[in-house]
């Protein structure tokens, strides 16, 4: 029989912070791997380990069931944290964007409201040039309605 210096949850109990994740993944992977390898379980919480044909009708023991299970939630883990990241970084690229967008519509309407100031303003300019032109109109006429009463008296 073989005995461990480090048995399996050893590796296993350890936190899977972000920085170590890898090195948990790499852990539980050899340790999966020399199991299979060496077809030694533990058979209990021992260290000790149980010949193969002392295992079960199922293959794969608790220990590495746990293991294997450990390694897919620091797989799923990983995802997920990447997963995460790229939608924080999406959401800070949509706030970015809504910004900007809420600037250019400040800017445009601000536009809008100088475009429809200019257009008052000519509407205006226009009305008032069309009273000056009335006015003169009426003061042509009676300048030529009087200059004609005193070329008649010539």
């Amino acid at each position: 029989m073989m005995f461990e210096e480090n048995p399996p949850s050893s590796y296993l109990t350890r936190a899977a912070h972000s920085e170590d994740s890898q090195e948990t993944i790499t852990a539980i992977s050899h340790v999966l791997r020399d199991q299979e390898d060496t077809q030694l379980v533990p058979a209990d919480d021992s260290e000790s380990f149980a010949a193969p044909g002392d295992l079960p009708a199922n293959p794969t023991s608790p220990q590495q069931r746990l293991a294997k299970l450990k390694l897919l939630m620091t797989q799923q883990k990983a995802e997920y944290e990447s997963k995460i990241a790229r939608l924080e970084q999406r959401n800070r690229e949509l706030q970015w964007e809504i910004r900007d967008t809420q600037w250019q519509l400040g800017q445009q309407r601000q536009r809008h409201r100088l475009a429809e100031m200019k257009i008052r303003n000519a509407e205006r300019a226009k009305e008032d040039a069309e009273r000056r032109n009335e006015m003169l109109q009426k003061e042509m006429e009676e300048f030529f309605e009087t200059f004609g009463e005193i070329n008649g008296w010539k």
